[in-house]
């Protein structure tokens, strides 16, 4: 199960997934994406701007792994990434895909994908200015919980988006906005799009559309949820990735 995290994530945004029972029960990878983390943060937006290098970034992880089969596990702008994946390398290695709150559309594709009003966090996130960046960044993650985290992992989301570097989502803004919908079409699998009750960055548009181009998508609510779902309820999403891996087995 390969987990990808969105802007200013890293290994924190699935804390509560990998320490949970789910963990001793198939194998969890998390991807530390270029810009974020212990990754390499090349200074230049461009760097972040071509979609095929994000392809062969995660090609690079299931290849150095010896990924064969695996499940695709996206969140907010890791769906971007994984959809990249899917146009550049194919989907015979995937076997099904959860979204989780995800930007299954470049930025610029439609002004109905996302909130407008979560726009000016992210782009202060990309200031040079440390302290403004903290702020935008912390502003943000008390934004997107449903309800307050608990201090330690609220921390250290935060931590982990400081050390983001801020060419990272200049350049994600700067692509060339080309949708995914041809993609979309040709998926041959299992896709489950969840989102929480209280979702405040992707809309509901968004989640309707890929209903309508992905031929086996299903959709899931999770209650009493914002935009964090594997960390606000990591339990329910647990519990979709164990569907998609059971889907798979009895095939």
């Amino acid at each position: 199960v390969l987990l990808i995290h969105g802007f200013l994530g890293g290994r924190f945004s699935w804390a509560p997934l990998i320490r949970g029972p789910l963990a001793s029960k198939a194998n969890l990878v998390t991807v530390e994406l270029r810009g974020h983390g212990a990754s390499d943060k090349p200074a230049e937006p461009s760097a972040y701007a071509d979609s095929k290098v994000w392809a062969d970034d995660i090609a690079a992880v299931t290849s150095a792994l010896g990924l064969k089969h695996f499940i695709l596990v996206a969140h907010s702008y890791g769906g971007v990434v994984a959809l990249d994946y899917l146009r550049h390398k194919g989907s015979s290695a995937v076997k099904g895909m959860l979204l989780l709150a995800a930007v299954a559309e470049p930025p610029g594709v439609s002004q109905d994908h996302v909130r407008p009003d979560t726009l000016p966090a992210l782009q202060a996130s990309t200031s040079q200015d440390l302290s403004e960046r903290v702020g935008a960044i912390r502003g943000f993650v008390q934004a997107i919980s449903r309800s307050p985290l608990p201090a330690d992992l609220h921390d250290a989301l935060i931590a982990q988006g400081a050390i983001s570097t801020p060419f990272m989502p200049a350049g994600a803004f700067a692509r060339r906005p080309v949708s995914n919908v041809d993609v979309f079409t040709k998926l041959d699998m299992p896709v489950v799009f969840a989102c929480g009750s209280h979702e405040n960055v992707v809309t509901q548009a968004l989640v309707e559309h890929v209903l309508r181009a992905v031929p086996r998508a299903t959709s899931r609510t999770l209650d009493n949820v914002g935009h964090l779902p594997q960390i606000e309820a990591a339990d329910q999403v647990a519990e979709l990735i164990a569907d998609l891996i059971a889907s798979n087995s009895s095939q």
